[in-house]
């Protein structure tokens, strides 16, 4: 099965999600957002939103997302499993958990909009 994509509509019409800030290294080769793991509040939606300045990256964690997928994993296994990594993990960060009213929010932080 592949993975949903959040359509733009999609993020606007999103309400609030908790959500996992994940830093690396960018394209650029400086230290940045990668992008960030969400889930809806009612637990049903999630994923990883990807920062365009950290392709390189961020396809890695959504390769990782599609592949829990695939396995039978649901959003909500997948930001346990995530979130339970928060700190430092191989080349990653993982910010602690998050809330946001919004996930157009959340795309903002990580400059995906």
């Amino acid at each position: 099965m592949p993975a949903p994509t959040v359509l733009l509509r999609s993020i606007h019409e999103e309400g609030p999600v908790r959500f996992l800030l994940v830093s690396g290294e960018k394209d650029d080769s400086r230290w940045g957002i990668v992008g960030a793991f969400w889930l809806s509040n009612d637990r049903d939606r999630g994923g990883f939103l990807l920062s365009p300045s950290a392709l390189w990256q961020g396809r890695e964690m959504v390769r990782s997302y599609r592949s829990a997928l695939s396995r039978g994993w649901s959003d909500e296994r997948i930001f346990s499993y995530w979130n339970d990594q928060t700190g430092i993990l191989g080349t990653v960060m993982i910010d602690p958990v998050r809330t946001s009213e919004t996930l157009f929010s959340v795309a903002r932080i990580v400059g995906a909009i």
